[in-house]
C-alpha cells in the first residue's frame, strides 16, 4: 500500500516549486517523505513538524479548518487533512500558485483516501 501511496504523491512531487511532501500519522510519524533536496533548513523544519503535528491536526479538525498554512522564511508550508489520522504536508516556494497547489493536493488526497 505504501508504494501505491507514493505513486499517488509522485505527480505532485514532480512540481519544481515543491520542496517537500510528507504524509504524517496523527502521532507525528512520517509515513511517506519526498524531498527535492536535503539541507539543514528542510530537515530542521521536518523534525519540528513531527513534534507539531498533533496540535496542527487538533486545530484542523476542531477548528473546522480545511487546511493549515504558514510561511517559514522563503517557503510556504501547508497541511491538508487526508483522514482523521493522516495529514499531508507540503513545503513549497513562496511564489507557487496556491490555486493550482490546492487543486493538485485535493486530487492526491482523494487518491490516498481511496487507498486507505
Amino acid at each position: 500500500m505504501l508504494r501505491e501511496i507514493e505513486r499517488a504523491i509522485d505527480p505532485l512531487a514532480s512540481d519544481p516549486s515543491i520542496r517537500m511532501i510528507v504524509l504524517y500519522r496523527i502521532d507525528g510519524t512520517p509515513i511517506v517523505v519526498k524531498l527535492r533536496e536535503r539541507n539543514s533548513k528542510i530537515l530542521s523544519l521536518l523534525y519540528w513538524l513531527e513534534n507539531q503535528i498533533r496540535d496542527a491536526l487538533y486545530h484542523i479538525f476542531n477548528g473546522d479548518l480545511d487546511d493549515l498554512s504558514f510561511k517559514f522564511r522563503d517557503v510556504i508550508v501547508r497541511m491538508y487533512p487526508v483522514s482523521r489520522t493522516l495529514v499531508l504536508t507540503i513545503m513549497a516556494e513562496e511564489d507557487v500558485s496556491l490555486y493550482k497547489l490546492d487543486a493538485d493536493v485535493e486530487t492526491v488526497c482523494d487518491r490516498i483516501r481511496d487507498l486507505i
